[in-house]
């Protein structure tokens, strides 16, 4: 009897340390999922570019009102410093633009954003310390222009006599370029890429003042 009571006492003591341990690992904190790369895409509102020598470009619209452009420059794969780009009506922005697990989502940090003309009603408080944008379409885009003419044809291909058209302040994203052409995508109103060449003469980079 003295063996089995003591025999008792040993498993109830294991059965305790197992049920310890388990808890203690459920209660212990997920590990980190590490964070992607930052890559050329549409997050939601945010039409994204990265050229080959970590130079950023990225427009952001929303509900019409609240429009602004960003430029910087990666300060590591996943990580990127920028600012915001206006018509001087206002005072640039620095922020951050870091990419989420999986390269499916960044996050958009720029303190103060509301205050950025038409957002106010539009940008959250999360603005100031990270608003998360999923991937809605992933890009090829290695900067991004605006049109600086009142209208330019959109074609088809280089030979495409051309009747589609974009106006001007469009944002496009640049797939690839001769010495007077670029290959384009506009994104369009329900958020899908339509692809053309348009002349290079038509546009402006997206650049710091």
């Amino acid at each position: 009897m003295k063996n089995m009571r003591g025999m008792t006492g040993a498993l109830w003591f294991a059965g305790a340390a197992l049920v310890f341990a388990t808890g203690a690992q459920a209660g212990a904190p997920a590990s980190t999922t590490k964070a992607g790369e930052l890559r050329p895409g549409l997050y939601e509102g945010l039409m994204l570019a990265l050229d080959g020598g970590g130079a950023v470009n990225g427009s952001f619209a929303q509900q019409g009102s609240c429009t602004f452009q960003i430029t910087g420059r990666l300060s590591s794969r996943s990580v990127a410093v920028v600012r915001t780009v206006g018509d001087g009506s206002a005072p640039a922005i620095e922020g951050r633009l870091s990419a989420g697990p999986g390269s499916t989502s960044v996050s958009l940090i720029l303190p103060g954003g509301q205050q950025l003309p038409g957002c106010g009603n539009v940008l959250p408080p999360l603005i100031d310390k990270g608003l998360d944008l999923d991937l809605t379409q992933k890009g090829t885009w290695s900067r991004l222009v605006h049109v600086a003419a009142d209208k330019t044809l959109l074609r088809k291909s280089p030979a495409d006599a051309g009747r589609a058209y974009v106006v001007r302040g469009d944002v496009l994203g640049v797939v690839s370029e001769s010495a007077d052409l670029l290959e384009v995508d506009f994104v369009n109103g329900k958020g899908r890429a339509v692809r053309g060449w348009i002349a290079a003469k038509d546009v402006k980079a997206i650049r710091a003042p």
